[in-house]
């Protein structure tokens, strides 16, 4: 008996001790415990190499707490904190702010109505932020983190919808300073030397900080329009368009990725390239669609620039006070047999549907874009909707405004700018299923099982088919899902949150989305379909399948060819199913597995010696 436990113990601390080598192995990345963390130095060095512009980070909130603690700061912190335009400013914050929050360490620096926490806590916050103003400050961060083997996150407004813009104890580099725009009215992309190449006529380059409404003002200036999306904060270059990106002009003028003519970017090894048709071919495929911080740090893109054009705006706005019953769903079914044949006239719809509506009853939300359409009489299919939706018993407002030109509306901010706390999730919906007879019913037989919480929406984005379905030739050849190709609208689902951090109920609202609804909406069609990247479930189990088809196998081949110890990494993105979820340390590797069965192996000795903890 002697001898068997002095065994176990020699092999427990054998065991303990290749354990603990393999958990400071080069599979994780360098963080600030490690001896391979920058030294304060090597950070001054840095921060001198990009003229000053290297930040230390602590969360927003932090001016209310402790010896940070500034009334005059913290009360400009309240009465910013739901602002979306403050915190594109401010690198420390998230236009969803559950994810500026450490759910695992139960950490956040929250200030509410309830009171302050008893500590503010880093949470997800970046430990650095490089507020870059140049491309050769991008390249020698990119540099920087590549040789001290760091976490790199890239931020541009703070937009994205599954926390991949930050991580734990990363070095953040925020390309919000990346401005510039310049209309051109024939470009010509770089080509081979001695090579020459017809005009793709009238463009536009804008710098990776370029909003979406700062374009549409300059657009609207100068009497053009582009394909953008509605948010006006949103940097129309980032994760927007690298992750396909739609908006008004889909229908009629294809996705924004189909409307990309060239890009430059910095790589992993902290080259300044161009890709286009003709330089770098296999990028030029991979980030239109491949999601950003994947494959580089694009810092500028020229897009197609389009004649402006005259539009009809029509909003619906109908509130049952009965709630979400018979008469609230027939409405939303009714409306679902209006779209193929709005859409297929190249008329964009964006619905929003509330069944729990905070002020009372259940509400459907309506506006439809009848873009290039001469006549600014409403459609006679709009006007027959409408006395549908009356005749059903809903309490109906509606409006039609013409615009001679589009870019005037487009520059007008759209209140879709305040910041909150959510967890979405979204599913295509194809063009045959809708036009089926039994479609649009079958549909909203399993939306209305669906539990909703109040404040909890759901949107169809109907900025699909026409020009989307017809694009993928020559050029407009991307990696986005193959289904977007077939695809009518995008069904997406938010879960409103507490804003005050209630780790029980986000876990409650992850599991049902996971486990329920999230099935409950791939089985609509009866089969697997493709999800809008830009509006993910950030657990999603098969991202690859959901987000890319068919194209994943070709995104992974050209990550791992300009990429292949991932410094450019997020959530969900390609490559990422061999890191943790925060991206800091590999788990597919024989390193990883060892350490994994080194610590299962100690943990069995130590219960045969000491017995079962729990028992």
């Amino acid at each position: 008996m002697f001898f068997r436990l002095a065994t176990l113990v020699l092999v427990s601390a054998y065991v303990l001790r290749l354990s603990s080598i393999f958990s400071t192995d080069v599979q994780c990345r360098c963080r600030p415990q490690d001896r391979c963390w920058p030294s304060w130095e090597s950070w001054q060095d840095l921060n001198q190499t990009i003229q000053g512009n290297l930040i230390a980070l602590r969360p927003a909130g932090h001016v209310c707490f402790g010896d940070s603690h500034s009334a005059e700061a913290c009360e400009e912190y309240i009465k910013n904190s739901h602002n979306g335009t403050w915190r594109v400013l401010n690198p420390a914050s998230l236009q969803l702010m559950n994810w500026e929050y450490s759910r695992e360490g139960k950490e956040s620096c929250h200030v509410g109505k309830e009171g302050h926490p008893a500590q503010c806590a880093q949470g997800r916050v970046a430990l650095y932020s490089a507020s870059v103003q140049t491309v050769p400050q991008v390249q020698e961060v990119v540099r920087f983190a590549a040789a001290h083997r760091l976490r790199l996150t890239v931020r541009n407004t703070g937009h994205d919808l599954a926390g991949r813009s930050t991580s734990p104890g990363s070095l953040q580099i925020h390309t919000a300073g990346l401005k510039g725009i310049q209309a051109i009215d024939s470009f010509r992309p770089a080509v081979p030397w001695g090579q020459e190449v017809d005009s793709y006529g009238p463009a536009v380059t804008v710098g990776a900080g370029v909003l979406t409404g700062e374009l549409y003002a300059d657009a609207s200036k100068e009497g053009y329009t582009v394909v953008g999306g509605s948010c006006s904060t949103v940097g129309i270059s980032g994760g927007w368009m690298q992750g396909g990106g739609y908006g008004i002009l889909s229908p009629s003028k294809g996705l924004g990725v189909d409307n990309v003519l060239e890009f430059s970017m910095i790589t992993a090894e902290g080259a300044y390239i161009v890709a286009n048709e003709h330089h770098n071919q296999d990028l030029f495929w991979a980030v239109r669609g491949g999601g950003g911080g994947t494959f580089g740090i694009v810092t500028s893109v020229t897009f197609r620039r389009f004649p402006d054009m005259p539009a009809t705006v029509t909003k619906l706005t109908a509130v049952d006070p009965r709630g979400p019953g018979t008469a609230f769903w027939k409405a939303v079914e009714a409306h679902l047999r209006t779209l193929p044949a709005l859409i297929h006239q190249g008329i964009s719809v964006q619905t929003y549907v509330m069944p729990i509506f905070p002020p009372g009853g259940a509400l459907l939300s309506v506006e439809i874009y009848a873009v290039n359409q001469t006549d600014p009489q409403r459609n006679p299919a709009i006007q027959e909707f409408q006395d549908q939706l009356e005749d059903l018993g809903l309490q109906v407002q509606s409006s039609d405004e013409h615009f001679d030109r589009i870019s005037t509306y487009l520059a007008i901010p759209k209140g879709l700018d305040q910041a909150g706390v959510v967890l979405t999730a979204s599913r295509f919906v194809s063009q045959p299923f809708m036009a089926s007879a039994s479609g649009p019913a079958n549909m909203i037989r399993t939306l209305s099982q669906l539990q909703y919480g109040p404040g909890d929406v759901l949107s169809f984005d109907g900025m699909a088919g026409g020009q989307v379905t017809a694009n993928p030739t020559q050029i407009n050849s991307s990696a986005v899902h193959p289904d977007w190709r077939s695809t009518l609208f995008s069904l997406n689902l938010g879960r409103t949150l507490p804003e005050q951090p209630d780790w029980k109920v986000y876990q409650k609202v992850e599991n049902e989305l996971k486990h329920t609804q999230l099935p409950l909406l791939e089985s609509i069609e009866g089969g697997q379909r493709g999800g809008y990247l830009g509006v993910p479930f950030p657990y999603e189990q098969h991202p690859s399948r959901t987000f890319w088809g068919s194209n994943y196998e070709g995104l992974l081949e050209v990550k791992r060819r300009w990429d292949p110890q991932d410094l450019f990494l997020t959530r969900i993105g390609v490559g990422s199913e061999r890191w943790d979820d925060e991206g800091l340390c590999r788990i597919d590797t024989p390193h990883a597995a060892v350490k994994s069965a080194m610590e299962h192996a100690a943990s069995w000795i130590y219960t045969i010696i000491n017995g079962d903890p729990s028992a």
